[in-house]
């Protein structure tokens, strides 16, 4: 199995932002607490198989507008973040779970996702604070908004 590097996951992070909604990041200095508390929504998922991992999203109202705009091929200034920013982050943290298992096995061992779930401010703050060893935590993001991803062995 391949390592998970902070470096590597943001890389495919911003490939898969551009790839499913047309969206250009790169890695940003921003702090996962900055982004955090600037966050429209957050989502987790678990990822199953030989090693099992969680994985968390995060995003600030500016991106999930441009990440939803690109997706459903409207104008940013016509989605509304409190409707369309829960299910644009547990989105996200589908592809990106897929996206690890990816980075992980090359696809040449079996491991399973679950459904994202919806987790609050203060979930999101204690899975930042859990990452330990094995895990990583990126922010990326553009002008309009940043995106923090953590993966966490669990």
């Amino acid at each position: 199995m391949n390592a998970i590097t902070q470096d590597s996951f943001a890389g495919i992070s911003a490939v898969a932002l551009e790839r499913m909604a047309f969206v250009l990041t790169e890695p940003v200095s921003a702090s996962p607490a900055e982004v955090l508390v600037q966050s429209a929504a957050h989502a987790c998922i678990d990822v199953h198989g030989t090693q099992n991992y969680q994985v968390m999203v995060s995003a600030t109202p500016g991106l999930v507008r441009e990440v939803a705009s690109g997706m459903m091929g409207i104008e940013p200034e016509d989605i509304d973040v409190d409707d369309h920013g829960p299910a644009t982050v547990a989105e996200l943290a589908n592809i990106l779970a897929g996206e690890l298992i990816m980075l992980l096995t090359a696809g040449d061992v079996q491991m399973s996702l679950g459904l994202p779930q919806p987790v609050g401010d203060e979930q999101a703050g204690g899975m930042i604070d859990a990452i330990g060893a094995g895990g990583c935590c990126c922010v990326i993001g553009n002008d309009d908004g940043r995106m923090l991803v953590a993966v966490r062995p669990v």
